[in-house]
């Protein structure tokens, strides 16, 4: 007994302990981030890195020099004369290009004249290619214009010596500098070297290097193409503001996707409303509720579903007139109020009369066959996509009131002649009717109880976008 007893109070006490547990409510706030638009969306100023350039385009910095000057023959043997003995005039012409601003390359002409060891005059030609290294290319990393380029070169070509017919390899070395005049033109002072075998110029010993050609060279180098170097731009800001364009796009589709979900659920909603005050006979009093010329500015006509949901509002006496803003028919007055007539049609079964009143979704009778106003569903032009997705909840509420009471339904396609050829409006109306029919049969209407009808091009009604239409009748099937 005391064993009982106490574990009753444990369990109370349990109880009580856990009673006094304030409940933990789920935190509902959620982060936004929040993004400088205008500043994601300014244009960026480049920022170029320290020291790097691009390389030339095939097409940019090519250089044509033209110079002359004189050109000293030092030979194995010598001969008696002196240096200034020996200087003969030469000239030279090249053809090159900068691949970077330190490193170039060129085909270079020279020739002329020489005096050999006897002191003889002997003509020659030189051709030669060098590379160039341009010891103040690093300057244009830091500056925009650079006036001045100092370049050693070093090359190898073919001497032919035309007195003697000989024709040795050659190794050229030497030192350029220039200074731009202008974008295009610059002046050039060149001091060269040549060294080949002894016996170029007839005297020596063959295959043992010893003669040299000394030249000091004026004149001008003429820019080609593309002049100047573009510097290489850092491209980290560039990838961090594509992140946060991403990122702030990656936001947007997921708010868009939010407004969107919200917005058809407000279209469903407002849908519901109107019919709910048509049936109330107080839409004409909150109609400009849901005018929205302003915002869309081109309106599509609407129903106004006098053929469906309309008989309750007649049964209390509401007097509405049950027409259509596209039916034609004309409706006869008694003092001034609209007159209805309730009677059913000779084809409606009796059985069915009551029902139909009594059904939330209600049907007014007219003479004939025909159940109530017919109603229309509106589309974009040459297409068959509804003006509006809210239209199918129409199709829902008329294939369920067909099934209900086994009414046929009459399918009418329309196209508006004033655009398209007959052929292409008598096309379009067959879709368009195919198009509500197969709506229709998915929603459980059978096909043999579907007449399908097509009108092609029509002018009927005003504006021209209604002529775009399919309409939906329905009908009790004619009595055996």
């Amino acid at each position: 007994m005391t064993k009982q007893i106490i574990f009753i109070f444990a369990l109370l006490c349990t109880l009580q302990a856990q009673a006094s547990v304030q409940p933990v409510q789920k935190d509902t706030v959620r982060h936004t981030i929040h993004y400088e638009v205008a500043e994601l969306l300014q244009p960026m100023q480049p920022v170029y890195l320290n020291g790097v350039l691009l390389p030339a385009s095939r097409t940019g910095n090519w250089f044509v020099s033209i110079s002359g000057g004189a050109t000293v023959f030092l030979g194995t043997p010598l001969g008696c004369e002196d240096l200034f003995g020996r200087v003969k005039p030469s000239y030279s012409l090249a053809v090159g290009k900068w691949f970077t601003p330190l490193v170039g390359a060129r085909v270079n002409y020279s020739g002329l004249q020489f005096k050999d060891a006897q002191l003889s005059t002997q003509d020659y030609h030189y051709i030669h290619a060098d590379l160039l290294w341009n010891l103040l290319g690093r300057r244009y990393a830091r500056q925009e214009q650079v006036r001045w380029r100092l370049a050693p070169f070093m090359g190898v070509g073919l001497l032919h010596n035309t007195t003697n017919g000989n024709n040795p390899f050659a190794l050229s070395y030497g030192i350029q500098t220039q200074y731009r005049i202008s974008k295009r033109v610059s002046a050039m002072l060149e001091l060269s070297n040549t060294t080949t075998f002894q016996d170029f110029d007839g005297y020596g010993y063959p295959n043992r290097p010893g003669d040299h050609m000394l030249s000091l060279t004026a004149g001008f180098t003429f820019h080609l193409g593309k002049v100047g170097w573009k510097r290489a731009v850092d491209t980290a800001p560039y990838i961090h503001r594509n992140e946060l364009l991403v990122d702030y796009g990656n936001f947007l589709s997921e708010e868009n996707r939010r407004y969107v979900g919200r917005h058809n659920q407000d279209k469903r909603t407002l849908v519901e409303l109107k019919k709910i005050l048509e049936i109330e006979g107080l839409l004409d009093t909150y109609s400009h509720i849901f005018d929205n010329d302003d915002i869309t500015g081109c309106r599509y006509p609407i129903n106004n579903y006098s053929g469906l949901n309309s008989l309750r509002a007649r049964l209390k006496h509401s007097y509405w007139d049950g027409s259509s803003p596209l039916d034609t028919t004309i409706l006869q007055t008694e003092n001034g109020k609209p007159s209805y007539n309730y009677t059913a049609s000779r084809n409606v079964p009796s059985a069915h009369q009551d029902t139909l009143a009594m059904d939330s979704t209600v049907l007014s009778y007219a003479d004939g066959e025909c159940i109530g106003a017919p109603i229309y569903f509106f589309f974009a032009l040459n297409t068959t996509h509804l003006t509006d997705t809210s239209q199918t909840l129409n199709l829902d509420e008329l294939a369920r009131v067909a099934k209900k009471y086994s009414l046929s339904v009459r399918v009418t396609g329309a196209a508006d002649s004033s655009t398209g050829t007959s052929s292409i409006n008598d096309s379009l109306s067959i879709s368009r009717a195919g198009f509500i029919t197969a709506e229709l049969e998915q929603r459980g209407i059978p096909a043999k109880r579907i007449i399908r009808v097509s009108k092609g091009g029509i002018a009927d009604y005003m504006p021209v976008e209604a002529n775009r239409h399919t309409k939906v009748e329905l009908f009790f099937p004619k009595a055996k």
